[in-house]
């Protein structure tokens, strides 16, 4: 567990410094923000598909109406949303769950590209495109502040699922968790590698473009 969080933080983070990377690189370019802003929602567009979607239908499982669904982004006051789904939040468990679905969704999704051996492939193009969508999917598999509101309020019921299961001596047969967890581990790392590959490019182009 230790290992899938270690994995997931430094995606996090060179997800984070590829974005800023890639807005040095094209403010050579232009200008203003309002282009750069477009185009980096275009480069994340299939990732915030994948983000919203993910809100969208755990929304819909938890029986909390969904007022509205955006996966195209909006601009204002030169900021930009990439994407949004609303929802009434009629208690702060399914909120939260709500809130952290992107990373279970997308984790699933990249677990399946890899179990299925779509990527990587024989084809060259194919390899191309999955990895430009495992650098985008993965990038965007992170809940915002907003989505994460109240999540401290889960620290109560882990402790006490904790002591129930020390008092009660509750046992649970860990061997096909932890073989699934192995997996997931090994691909979270062609993951992280595949982020790493876009930040160093876009990090050694401007380096050079000085």
């Amino acid at each position: 567990m230790i290992v899938l969080l270690l994995l997931t933080l430094a995606v996090y983070l060179i997800s984070r410094l590829t974005v800023k990377e890639i807005f040095i690189f094209l403010r050579k370019f232009f200008s203003t923000n309002s282009p750069i802003y477009i185009i980096l929602s275009l480069i994340y567009l299939p990732g915030t598909i994948v983000h919203e979607t993910a809100h969208f239908i755990t929304a819909l499982l938890l029986l909390l109406p969904v007022q509205s669904m955006a996966v195209f982004p909006s601009f204002k006051e030169n900021e930009i949303k990439l994407g949004e789904v609303k929802f009434q939040r009629r208690d702060f468990l399914r909120g939260i769950l709500v809130g952290i679905a992107p990373f279970f969704f997308s984790l699933i999704l990249l677990f399946a590209i890899f179990i299925y051996h779509i990527f990587p492939s024989t084809n060259l193009w194919l390899n191309i495109l999955f990895g430009y969508l495992i650098f985008s999917i993965s990038s965007n598999m992170f809940s915002s502040g907003r989505d994460l509101e109240g999540i401290v309020l889960l620290v109560p019921l882990i402790i006490l699922a904790i002591i129930i299961f020390y008092v009660f001596d509750i046992r649970l047969n860990l061997y096909s968790f932890n073989n699934l967890l192995g997996k997931i581990n090994y691909y979270l790392i062609f993951v992280l590698l595949i982020n790493l590959f876009f930040f160093l490019v876009f990090k050694i182009i401007n380096r050079y473009r000085r």
